[in-house]
């Protein structure tokens, strides 16, 4: 038999935040609760007391306030530049592909993909070959329910029953629109490699790339997708760590300090976005970083030299 948590009311809650954050005027703290949560903000206070012996003490409840309304406007920043990087790499995975092949829905057909991703591994390719099937399916699915779905896509009438193009599939950059960017991740990572350095060759400044800036694109992709999930659910993202990023080797080794902390979002980001947008997100950070009244360096949230970092990072 499983355990069972048993709820606690908001006063109890108050009280337990006590492990974590000094106060004593029980108000603010309980109108916070009620707006925020327990759990998202004791994710906030177990933060914070993990600094302490660096700070010297036990945080104060103002601190608690002003990390969370730090966190917000962060999530808030990086998530606009997650959705511009989402934006590019469609269009350049649509526009690249489609072109190439000669097909306006090659991301149904399974000629366009290598499901075992060529690893060597038996075990591995195995794993992949079942995968893939479920995510052919399943992207199949999703075209369907896009023509289908008369309530929330009204405007694909014409690929419906009646329409001028009933017929049809959604051409790509129609699907692409309205597919989930992890699709699109998992979609890229099944592409045959041909294709994927056709993506590569179509979006970015070099003119031929090899298999290995691929499996690198892989782990930007990812990290941004999961840095975009985190602010898309109000998640913490201040002392987050997910999944590894790949270093490009063209870029010096101590660019990347750690591989799965935000930091190294930044630098998946900074691979993806135009160059423009990569500054501007770097003078947007800057600007919010000297408006904080936190110390985003004594609580670990950023390595202290990230903007030279950031500039040293090379254009891929």
């Amino acid at each position: 038999m499983s355990n069972r948590e048993v709820p606690i009311n908001l006063e109890e809650q108050i009280d337990v935040m006590k492990k974590y954050v000094v106060f004593r005027q029980r108000k603010r703290m309980r109108n916070f609760l009620q707006y925020a949560g327990y759990f998202r903000v004791s994710r906030y206070g177990k933060y914070l007391l993990s600094y302490s012996g660096v700070m010297g003490n036990k945080p104060e409840q103002k601190l608690l306030f002003q990390l969370y309304e730090f966190d917000v406007k962060l999530r808030n920043l990086l998530v606009l530049y997650c959705n511009k990087a989402e934006v590019r790499f469609k269009s350049a995975v649509s526009n690249a592909v489609s072109i190439k092949t000669q097909d306006a829905v090659f991301y149904l057909n399974q000629q366009y993909y290598t499901p075992s991703k060529s690893e060597k591994d038996a075990k591995k390719r195995k794993r992949n070959e079942k995968y893939f099937q479920k995510f052919l399916d399943d992207i199949l699915d999703k075209e369907n329910a896009l023509r289908k779905d008369v309530v929330k896509h009204p405007e694909l009438k014409e690929y419906r029953r009646g329409g001028s193009r009933q017929n049809n599939s959604l051409p790509v950059w129609v699907a692409f629109s309205y597919f989930e960017f992890g699709t699109i991740t998992m979609l890229y990572s099944y592409l045959r490699g041909d294709l994927r350095k056709t993506v590569l060759n179509y979006a970015f400044s070099k003119e031929k790339y090899k298999k290995e800036a691929t499996k690198q694109m892989d782990t930007w992709l990812d990290a941004i997708r999961n840095l975009r999930n985190y602010c898309a659910h109000n998640s913490m993202v201040s002392g987050m760590t997910s999944s590894v990023v790949i270093r490009d080797l063209n870029d010096s080794p101590d660019v990347l300090p750690k591989d799965t902390d935000l930091f190294s979002r930044l630098y998946a980001l900074k691979k993806i976005l135009p160059e423009k947008d990569s500054e501007q997100m770097k003078k947007e950070l800057k600007k919010l970083i000297q408006r904080t009244k936190i110390d985003i360096y004594q609580l670990n949230i950023l390595p202290a030299k990230w903007e030279e970092l950031i500039d040293r990072i090379k254009e891929f």
